[in-house]
């Protein structure tokens, strides 16, 4: 008879009963056990190897990320950093904690050999999440039946917003940083969902957290965030009215990405993501009225999506 692992190879293996935490919009699966043996560890159940070469980049950087433990093929340990997000304790010092840490990748380029070194945030993945945004989220959610002549200029202007989006100074994005993908643990934050790591628009992930369908933002965190754009558009070389402009269209495409994401989890089954719905409609709106009242340009190439009511009726 073969005998029973012990320990973390037990938990790895699955020998231990595990509780399923709340999934997340990805097809990764964490569960935890009670089990002493298992004790700071979460089991991930994922279709893709555990990511250990972006996790390693950013520890070397002093940027708190879990660490990962055992592996076997669809299934890996990371470190257990508790269930205390950022959304749940959003105060002006985590989000300056965790503006620091940004800063000491954003600027930083991955090693030669890196899996993510190839990709880039660039328009042709703008337009395929913006395509999702316009079937899942437009098309299923609005309640507006658009002509095909309407779905074709709105096709034309979500392809010129791809384009806008990714221009001007790049930089390391995490690409999914909100305040459910940050963490407090022992009075500090911790990134997670970090996989996907690469370079793209310079504002990505400021208008990612200033734009979090997850929480609204008290004021004293929306100013931190205003001054942390200026201090970027700085360090870049480029004024504040490119800065505006530039962290404009990227937001812009970053929340009706979200749209998108929440459109489709939604048709699921998913009403746990009406209220994340709500809000980016609301963001959505908001950056629309300050685009048709600050970006000539913008406003003559996105006309189609300024006519659509349902984008701008939560404005805020």
């Amino acid at each position: 008879m073969t005998p029973t692992p012990t320990t973390e190879r037990a938990w790895l293996q699955g020998y231990y009963e595990a509780k399923e935490l709340t999934p997340e919009a990805s097809s990764r699966r964490y569960a935890r056990s009670s089990h002493p043996d298992a004790s700071g560890w979460l089991r991930v159940t994922s279709e893709n190897a555990a990511p250990h070469a972006i996790t390693n980049f950013l520890l070397e950087r002093q940027v708190r990320v879990p660490r990962i433990g055992l592996e076997i093929e669809g299934v890996y340990l990371v470190e257990d950093f508790g269930d205390l997000h950022l959304h749940h304790n959003p105060t002006a010092e985590h989000y300056a904690a965790l503006l620091r840490a940004h800063r000491r990748y954003f600027m930083a380029q991955l090693p030669a050999g890196h899996p993510n070194r190839a990709l880039a945030l660039e328009a042709p993945l703008f337009r395929k999440e913006l395509s999702l945004f316009q079937h899942a989220s437009l098309k299923q959610r609005s309640g507006k039946k658009l002509s095909a002549e309407e779905f074709s200029e709105v096709e034309l202007a979500l392809d010129a917003l791809a384009v806008m989006a990714c221009e001007g100074p790049q930089a390391l994005q995490h690409r999914d940083l909100h305040s459910r993908n940050v963490l407090i643990h022992q009075g500090t934050v911790a990134l997670i969902d970090h996989q996907d790591m690469q370079p793209g628009p310079l504002f990505y992930d400021l208008a990612s957290l200033t734009t979090d369908a997850y929480i609204d933002l008290p004021e004293d965190v929306q100013t931190i965030l205003r001054a942390e754009r200026r201090r970027l558009g700085k360090i870049a070389g480029i004024s504040p009215e490119e800065t505006d402009l530039q962290y404009r269209r990227t937001a812009l495409q970053r929340v009706l990405k979200a749209l998108g994401t929440f459109g489709r989890l939604l048709t699921e089954g998913r009403v746990d993501y009406l209220a994340a719905e709500k809000r980016a409609l609301g963001h959505a709106g908001t950056i629309l009225n300050d685009v048709e009242q600050n970006d000539e340009a913008a406003t003559r190439s996105l006309s189609p999506l300024l006519k659509i009511d349902w984008l701008r009726s939560l404005s805020r």
